[in-house]
């Protein structure tokens, strides 16, 4: 089994490649040329580190990417600065979702594509509504926050984009406001949200989305209980 990783070096990618490594997964990670990789990861025999902007890979380079993998897991995110979260691209996530996509149909392949998303997103496709309050909060972090705006290009083009019937099979996964832990602890998963993002959020480490993405692509019951679906994942409290 061999995994495509994206943002393989960010805070929750890294530990996705990590848990990946621990169940004798061979990894593929994408990683922004000036990235530092931890010494038990990049000497790891089982990995290969590709280095690059994803945002300026050609369909080419995407297929040569993914044609050998069984998964895909998009842990893209903008940094959390000035110029990561104003300047561009604007569209880093949906542009790498929609190609990553792209390349797994032109190559007819039973790909599972997992991206991490965020319970700011809200499915209204399995009845999920937002309150006026809600709304409007959303509403103005669309306008004037490009990387919430990005985060929700990403996840529609999943839920409303790809049929079922197509051979793409993909989960989005979504944490609430994310913290470190240093080792996986208990956490439960849900159909909807439970909670408001905005006015009463829950907790989810990082740690723990990395479990629950790596269980999804080593668990085929796990699998096919939330294929093309949008399960919200919280820390037990």
């Amino acid at each position: 089994m061999k995994a495509l990783v994206l943002g393989a070096s960010g805070a929750t990618g890294k530990l996705v490649v990590q848990q990946l490594l621990n169940k004798n997964i061979n990894v593929r990670a994408v990683v922004r040329e000036s990235a530092v990789i931890p010494g038990q990861i990049s000497d790891d025999k089982s990995i290969e580190i590709i280095r690059g902007n994803i945002n300026d890979f050609k369909i080419a380079q995407i297929k040569d990417l993914v044609k050998d993998c069984d998964t895909v897991i998009c842990c893209l995110g903008h940094n959390i600065s000035l110029k990561g979260i104003l300047g561009s691209p604007h569209k880093l996530v949906y542009n790498a979702v929609v190609k990553i996509i792209e390349a797994l149909q032109s190559l007819n392949l039973n790909t599972k594509f997992i991206l991490m998303s965020t319970t700011a997103y809200t499915n209204e496709k399995i009845g999920e509504l937002n309150t006026s309050r809600e709304k409007i909060i959303f509403s103005l972090l669309k306008m004037f926050l490009p990387p919430h705006k990005d985060n929700m290009l990403a996840a529609d083009h999943l839920v409303y984009k790809l049929s079922t019937k197509t051979n793409i099979d993909w989960v989005a996964v979504r944490p609430d406001s994310l913290f470190d832990e240093e080792n996986v602890s208990e956490y439960e998963i849900h159909n909807c949200k439970i909670r408001s993002a905005i006015f009463n959020p829950g907790k989810t480490s990082r740690i723990n989305v990395g479990h629950f993405m790596v269980e999804l692509i080593t668990n085929d019951q796990l699998w096919q209980e939330w294929k093309h679906n949008t399960p919200v994942i919280y820390n037990k409290e």
